[in-house]
């Protein structure tokens, strides 16, 4: 192989690498897990020390006044079987309850109860103050238009 080919294939790497770390999918993901983590660690400063990161992905996908376990998995992209084991370990926190649904008897339903209802509470109280934070770290106004723009990319996306 020809030195100049090295050096174009390592180019090439470069490029590719980052192209990775700045498209869409990539920030996403890292904005979303540092977001989580944040959230998860003033939950953590709040009292709520058995929680953990994969939890948020139940809790951020439930309605206040309960989902099925069908609804829950789906919206968060995983199986029903990984949002039931998710299931398991918060209702024995304390933080949800489980129970058949009266009008499907295959299908379970997970509802907040009164410890989890304060657990959502204190987490939109948390993301509150991340989003103050966040606003000094990069400014108000460049926060509020990232804000808007994913509003209005999810509205979009989801209608397409």
């Amino acid at each position: 192989m020809k030195q100049g080919s090295r050096k174009s294939g390592a180019i090439t790497l470069g490029a590719i690498e980052e192209g990775r770390r700045t498209n869409m999918r990539q920030l996403l993901l890292r904005a979303s897990r540092i977001v989580n983590r944040h959230v998860v660690e003033g939950l953590h400063a709040r009292g709520y020390a058995d929680l953990r990161s994969t939890h948020t992905t139940l809790l951020s996908n439930i309605d206040l006044a309960g989902s099925t376990v069908t609804v829950a998995a789906d919206r968060a992209g995983i199986t029903k079987q990984a949002m039931g084991r998710l299931a398991t370990e918060l209702e024995g926190a304390g933080y949800i309850r489980v129970h058949g649904d009266p009008k499907d008897a295959r299908a379970r339903v997970l509802q907040l109860t009164k410890t989890g209802k304060r657990l959502m509470l204190d987490s939109l109280e948390v993301m509150a103050e991340l989003e103050r934070r966040y606003a000094r770290s990069v400014g108000r106004d460049r926060l509020a238009a990232v804000l808007r723009g994913l509003a209005a990319f999810v509205e979009g996306a989801e209608r397409d």
